[in-house]
């Protein structure tokens, strides 16, 4: 590089030496370069966090003069090369491309290929075998990296000419890898189902680049089925056809009469399924069809099939005396039952599928520690799952019986997408029960009935009160319902709760009595607030200052902040922003995706991680951030963890968390704004679901007529499901079928509905 002055167009061959920072989530990164004409170091800054440490670069850009960092090179183009020295090819394979290849064994591969080495390792790759260490699976691994490197740049490049920036780009490059121009160009919708930040304009956009019509047939089917899956996302499982042509009529700009015929096209290719709805017909209605995405289809008609198949089974029913095994429990422990609690033990110990239901404080965690005790005694195998990591290890506290996540229970194979644990691999036991029930939707409903074998009992525990899954479908509530299942609901509250006011609070909001403060020495509090300023402002001084002081609990470990929504000023965000500048103050940090991770964070895993073993909705605490290494380390409470800085955005901040994220779990104190600014999401189930996570304390904070909204509105929104009517018709045999079509499906290929 000749000497320059700043804002000059300029030209550099060289190689990465390290990177000073990098963001995969934006593509952007800053690099310290070695000119080869020079020699000198330079500084450049653009999107190449892609590439690796040792990658030899063609740049251009404009030389600027930063007020803090000095000269760099402000990249606009760049062309990945191939390292011109044994040195730089040594350097290139030693700089983290494949785990497990560090100097030394570069260095070994080097030695024996010389220049050639990079031809080699990506055309005759079984060359490497003559190094002593290289196995198949680390020769495949470093011949796939070298060969995606390679085509990494052509990705880029594709994909920036049509308009998509460097952020974009990066993403799709991640999710893809070295196959994304041909998996873009193949289908360009799909990047609004798999990539984060592109919806279906954007994609719509770049296939319109790509030559794709605005009437032609991929692209109408490309919005039917975006619509169907988001209907998905919002809890449903199917769409009325007419709400469905209407939804994407209005995406597309386009008349309805133009998308009726595709929605045949797809049914007939059985990509949706299409059909009149369950449930018995009336001489003077036509009813109107509906459609689903295929693999929901199959799911809901599934769960339908496989609860009737087991309450008619007779091979689940327990070798046990129901009356005399409740005597027994009830002797052993010291304890005379309800009336409720007696016959959920019942049903559960007579019946092949039972259902029990109820809120806090009615005694449905002595309903499985019964169980777990009778099942004991009996030398019979119990099983116990929840959904979530935390509630499986509530569970297992609770009932003193191993408990594990429904995930782990059914052995999903991350690499497969696909349980291994299943109709062909069925469980092993007598008995199984699931707790937090009503955190169950479709899929892993579906995927956890077709691994029960027709010799094991079920028990569904949940209350169905709370709010419904994140995911789409209606189970719990359906299958209660539909009275098909024997179902207890247990409405007593012990009396070791009926001094709580948390559980008082929480039965009276379900009979629509808006809660009030409590008394003195009492363990529910309502504080009013003027206005969202005014709520955050007391939220900030609970957590950090009055609960800590008058309860002796720890801001950090024992107060979990409850919203009902991410946005506004006293929504999750904003008070995760402040709550860690109040109580984290200080810290080393790092900033990803527009968030910022501190030394000593409480954070929460966002997704199930199965190469950790962390399990979305697990809380810990980052511990140390290497930035030389970018990496972070986490506890979690079984053990410590290392994220990469570009995982990191599996990670939320988790000072203040959703209402919806909470299910699952307690905790010692709960803090929970109720605003008018919130009335999206101001209903029962949401106020009852965040004070019922709360074991000896809640505060909610915010205004009156909020909280009187809350308790009225009854209603959670109507999502389409049909899972009861399919129960019903199947009792009174008129159940539907997914027709045969789908049934070879499933037999050949196994469920595709997913975790």
């Amino acid at each position: 590089m000749t000497a320059s002055s700043p804002g000059r167009r300029i030209e550099l061959h060289g190689a990465i030496e390290r990177f000073t920072f990098r963001n995969p989530d934006t593509g952007w990164a800053v690099v310290k370069l070695r000119d080869e004409a020079s020699g000198r170091s330079v500084v450049a800054v653009g999107p190449m966090a892609q590439l690796n440490e040792g990658q030899r670069l063609k740049l251009s850009g404009i030389e600027t003069d930063h007020p803090r960092f000095g000269r760099q090179i402000q990249v606009d183009a760049f062309e990945a090369l191939a390292p011109a020295t044994t040195e730089g090819i040594e350097a290139y394979l030693a700089s983290g491309l494949v785990r497990g290849i560090g100097p030394q064994t570069a260095k070994k591969i080097v030695a024996v290929f010389g220049a050639d080495t990079l031809r080699v390792v990506e055309e005759e790759p079984e060359q490497l075998r003559r190094i002593r260490g290289l196995g198949p699976r680390k020769i495949q691994d470093l011949a796939d990296a070298v060969r995606a490197q390679k085509d990494l740049q052509n990705v880029l490049v594709f994909l920036r000419a049509h308009g998509l920036g460097a952020a974009l780009a990066s993403r799709i490059v991640k999710r893809y890898g070295a196959q994304a121009s041909a998996l873009v160009q193949a289908n360009p919708y799909r990047l609004a189902d798999d990539v984060l930040g592109i919806g279906f304009r954007t994609a719509d956009r770049l296939a319109g680049q790509l030559g794709i019509a605005p009437e032609a047939p991929e692209r109408l089917d490309a919005a039917l089925e975006f619509s169907l899956s988001q209907a998905a996302k919002e809890g449903h499982s199917f769409l009325p056809e007419a709400a469905l042509l209407r939804r994407t009529a209005e995406l597309l700009a386009c008349d309805e009469a133009a998308l009726q015929p595709r929605v045949a096209e797809l049914a007939k290719a059985n990509r949706v399924v299409r059909q009149l709805p369950p449930g018995p017909v009336l001489l003077h209605e036509q009813p109107e069809p509906i459609v689903y995405p295929s693999a929901l289809a199959i799911a809901e008609d599934g769960i339908a099939r496989a609860l009737h198949a087991l309450a008619r089974s007779s091979r689940a029913r327990l070798p046990i005396r129901a009356d005399a095994a409740i005597a027994w429990f009830e002797q052993h422990c010291g304890m005379a039952l309800p009336s409720g609690q007696k016959t959920a033990l019942h049903n559960a110990l007579t019946e092949p599928v039972s259902v029990v239901t109820g809120g806090p404080g009615v005694g449905k965690t002595t309903i499985v520690r019964a169980l777990a005790r009778i099942l004991e005694q009996k030398h019979l195998r119990l099983l116990l799952a929840a959904p979530t990591g935390r509630a499986a290890r509530r569970l297992e506290e609770a009932a003193g019986h191993p408990a594990s996540t429904l995930h782990r229970l059914l052995e999903f194979t991350p690499g497969a997408n696909r349980f291994t644990r299943d109709g062909h691999a069925p469980l092993e036991g007598e008995m199984l029960v699931v707790d937090e029930a009503s955190m169950l939707d479709l899929p892993l409903a579906h995927a956890l009935l077709r691994a029960v074998p027709k010799t094991m009992a079920v028990v569904l525990v949940g209350d169905r009160n709370q709010l419904p899954s994140v995911g789409p479908g209606n189970v719990l509530a359906d299958i209660l319902a539909s009275g098909c299942v024997p179902s207890t609901a247990l409405t007593e509250v012990f009396r070791q709760q009926r001094g709580s006011e948390i559980v008082e609070v929480a039965h009276g909001i379900l009979q629509g009595r808006v809660p009030t403060s409590s008394r003195d020495g009492g363990d529910f509090f309502f504080i009013e607030a003027t206005s969202a300023h005014h709520a955050r402002t007391l939220i900030l001084e609970l957590v950090s200052q009055r609960i800590p002081k008058r309860f002796g609990l720890d801001p950090l470990q024992d107060v979990q902040v409850l919203c009902p929504m991410y946005r506004g000023e006293a929504g999750a965000d904003a008070l995760n922003n402040s709550l860690q500048d109040l109580l984290n103050p200080g810290q080393i940090e790092v900033e990803r995706g527009g968030r910022r991770y501190r030394v000593g964070d409480k954070v929460m895993q966002s997704r199930n991680d199965y190469d950790r073993e962390v399990w979305n909705g697990d809380v810990g605490r980052i511990t140390f951030l290497d930035k030389g290494a970018a990496v972070a380390h986490v506890a979690f409470p079984e053990r410590e963890h290392r994220y990469r800085f570009e995982d990191l955005g599996d990670l939320l901040p988790a000072y203040a968390i959703s209402v919806h994220r909470s299910q699952g779990s307690e905790y010692p104190a709960v803090v929970v704004p109720i605003l008018t600014d919130h009335f999206l999401m101001l209903r029962r189930s949401v106020l009852y679901t965040a004070i019922t996570r709360g074991r000896r304390l809640v505060v909610v904070v915010g205004s009156q007529r909020a909280l009187e909204m809350a308790v009225q509105n009854a209603e959670d929104g109507l999502r389409h499901s049909a899972l009861k009517a399919r129960l019903q018709d199947l009792v009174r045999g008129a159940g539907l079928t997914i027709g045969a079509e789908g049934a070879r499906h499933i037999e050949q290929n196994g469920d595709e509905t997913g975790p």
